[in-house]
C-alpha cells in the first residue's frame, strides 16, 4: 500500500544525505588496526544474551511502538536452499528503529551491516556495534581495506550481511532514493543472492492516533534475485542495480508511470517527491 503522510519533516538535498545529528561522546578512531568486525569468545556471548533480550521484548516493543507488520516472510523459507551460503538484503532507511524490525523478519538469522562512522561516537556506538555494525571509515585508505577485509569476511563465512544503500536515513519518507552501486558489486564479486525489503506506511487507526501521529509500518520482504552470469561483471553489476532498485519501488506501491516512480540512480541529480 502506497501511503504519503503529512508530517512536516525538512528533507536534506542531497539523497544519501544525513538528516540528524548524534551527540558525540567519545572518539572512534577507524584506523587500520580497528577491529572492524568484532570476534572471539565474550563478544559472542553478548550477542547470544542480545539476541535472547531481542526475542524476548525488544521485537514486541517495536511492533507496538511502530504498529509494525511483516509481509513475505515465506520468500525465505521458499528459497532456503539457495540462501543457506548467505545472503545480502537491502532496504529502505526510515526510522531509528528500523534495522529492529529487519531483523525481526529474518529472524532466527543474525546480520552484519555497515554502519554511519558518526554513530558509533554517540550514544547507540556500544549497541550498533553489539548489533553487528561494521563501521565504514572515510578517511584512510588502509582502513577502507580492513573494512572490506570484514566485509569479504562475513560473506564467505555464509552469513548475512544488511545494507542501507540509499545511504543516510530520512524519517518516513515514502519513496525509495537512488541506491549506492557498492552493494551490488559485492553481490555480483562474492555470488551472493539479494533480499529486497522495503517499509512502507498505512493510515493509523483512531486508538493509536491518540498517542503518535507516526503512521504505522508496513515491512514486505522480496524473493531473492540473482545477477545475471551471462554478462560480464560490470553489466552485470548495473544491471542488478537497475533490477532491484525497480523492484523495490513496486514493493512499496511506486509502479512505472507514477509520478514518483524514478528510473534515475544520480544521486547528485535526484528530485525530492517531499
Amino acid at each position: 500500500m502506497y501511503y504519503r503522510h503529512k508530517l512536516d519533516f525538512q528533507y536534506p538535498d542531497r539523497s544519501d544525505q544525513h538528516m540528524i545529528t548524534v551527540k558525540h561522546l567519545r572518539d572512534v578512531d577507524l584506523d587500520e588496526s580497528y577491529p572492524y568486525l568484532q570476534k572471539g569468545f565474550w563478544y559472542g556471548c553478548k550477542r547470544a544474551f542480545y539476541w535472547v533480550a531481542m526475542n524476548a521484548l525488544v521485537f514486541w516493543v517495536c511492533r507496538v511502538r511502530h504498529g509494525l507488520r511483516i509481509y513475505g516472510r515465506k520468500n525465505l523459507k521458499e528459497h532456503k536452499e539457495l540462501l543457506k551460503n548467505g545472503a545480502i538484503t537491502v532496504s529502505n532507511h526510515v526510522f531509528m528503529w528500523d534495522f529492529i524490525c529487519v531483523l525481526d523478519a529474518l529472524r532466527p538469522r543474525l546480520t552484519n551491516f555497515p554502519a554511519w562512522a558518526t554513530n558509533l561516537e554517540g550514544p547507540n556506538g556500544p549497541l550498533i556495534r553489539l548489533s553487528g555494525g561494521i563501521p565504514i571509515p572515510t578517511e584512510n585508505h588502509r582502513a577502507m581495506g580492513k573494512f572490506h577485509k570484514a566485509i569479504s569476511d562475513v560473506l564467505t563465512s555464509k552469513k548475512w550481511l544488511h545494507f542501507y544503500p540509499e545511504g543516510s536515513m530520512w524519517y518516513y519518507y515514502p519513496d525509495i532514493r537512488p541506491l549506492k552501486k557498492a552493494v551490488f558489486k559485492y553481490a555480483v564479486q562474492y555470488d551472493r543472492p539479494i533480499i529486497p525489503i522495503t517499509m512502507s506506511f498505512r493510515p493509523a487507526g483512531p486508538i493509536r492516533r491518540l498517542f503518535t501521529d507516526r503512521p504505522p509500518v508496513d515491512l514486505h520482504v522480496g524473493k531473492p534475485m540473482l545477477h545475471d552470469k551471462s554478462l560480464e561483471r560490470s553489466d552485470a553489476i548495473d544491471k542488478l542495480h537497475r533490477e532491484v532498485y525497480h523492484v523495490m519501488q513496486t514493493m512499496v506501491g511506486v509502479n512505472p508511470g507514477d509520478t514518483t516512480y524514478n528510473t534515475d540512480q544520480s544521486i547528485d541529480s535526484y528530485i525530492k517527491t517531499m
